[in-house]
């Protein structure tokens, strides 16, 4: 990875953190993407103090905001000529139903739409690096099933329904993207860090939150962030995996998903809808045509997430801190 540039969404919490931190430690130029930010230019100077190659670069972004991802894009290409890897590992899950000002459920938004818009509006940079690399990170517990008339929990929503439902969609748009990807140098694929101690869950409230709470207090279930990003760092990392695309991989191995996940007219329908969605929303002034020819085909990328859940523990060092910070 030496020498490399990777954008990372969700970079200055949980998994998105560790693997930063991972990168970094292994020659990597990491791009910081974040929200908070005090805690995240606390958690670039963190992975700064272990960087091999050069310093990490924040950008702040509050995913849920299509105004804020196309600010994102635009001051990404103010800075670079090419991404080498990108990592989309920013996710959010609520309690209760919520809709953001673009008019979409919050959680739709930030673990589905959010990741397809910066990949698109990033897309020229990814293809302008020699291999480029495009990770989702989902989860095994994604739903078997798609209900399209109640995609953003229109007639019926819960908590878990809606994050398990936009797992479900991450894999789908991998899978498509791959078979879009065809012929091209950028591979897509996904993974799952599996359970993970994160503060994903920390801001619900009520009953909701109990099931977080408890799982986060049985550790022996739990892996904590830095074990979990094996993955996502080996993934772009592992010579074996040169041309590998449209794969699920957990713990570092190729792993089958739910069956509906290899439905292509599900994967088609889905792709379809969620170019119209954020088609219908975008700017006039966005990147709306970023998308390259290559032999006829579109190149297109590939979206990560994180099913990680909440925690954090302390220890010594620098990883001390990150856990540290998990807390607050």
């Amino acid at each position: 990875m030496s020498g490399k540039r990777v954008l990372i969404t969700g970079a200055t919490s949980g998994l998105g953190l560790a693997t930063a931190m991972l990168l970094a430690e292994r020659g990597a130029e990491v791009v910081m993407v974040g929200r908070d930010r005090t805690r995240s230019n606390f958690m670039r100077t963190e992975v700064a103090k272990g960087a091999a190659g050069n310093a990490p670069i924040l950008f702040l972004a509050d995913l849920s905001s299509q105004a804020d991802i196309h600010r994102l894009a635009e001051r990404v290409h103010g800075c670079f000529s090419r991404i080498d890897v990108l990592i989309n590992s920013a996710a959010a899950v609520f309690a209760e139903r919520e809709v953001t000002p673009d008019g979409f459920e919050k959680t739709f938004a930030v673990n589905h739409l959010a990741p397809l818009m910066l990949t698109h509006l990033e897309l020229d940079l990814v293809y302008a690096a020699p291999a480029g690399n495009i990770l989702t990170a989902s989860s095994e517990f994604h739903s078997g099933e798609l209900d399209f008339s109640n995609l953003q929990g229109e007639r019926q929503c819960s908590w878990l329904g809606a994050y398990e439902r936009s797992k479900l969609c991450n894999i789908l748009f991998t899978y498509e993207l791959s078979r879009h990807l065809a012929g091209s140098t950028i591979t897509a694929n996904c993974f799952s860090p599996g359970p993970t101690l994160t503060r994903l869950g920390d801001n619900m409230r009520g009953l909701p939150a109990a099931v977080p709470w408890l799982l986060k207090r049985i550790v022996s279930l739990l892996a904590f962030p830095k074990g979990a990003a094996r993955t996502p760092v080996y993934v772009p990392s592992s010579p074996d995996l040169d041309g590998v695309t449209g794969k699920f991989f957990m713990r570092c191995r190729e792993t089958r998903t739910k069956q509906i996940t290899y439905d292509t007219s599900v994967a088609v329908r889905l792709w379809n809808l969620s170019q119209a969605l954020y088609e219908s929303r975008a700017g006039a002034g966005s990147r709306t045509e970023q998308g390259r020819q290559v032999e006829g085909k579109t190149i297109s990328a590939i979206f990560i997430m994180t099913t990680s859940l909440s925690g954090g523990f302390a220890f010594g060092g620098r990883w001390g801190i990150f856990f540290t910070m998990n807390l607050i």
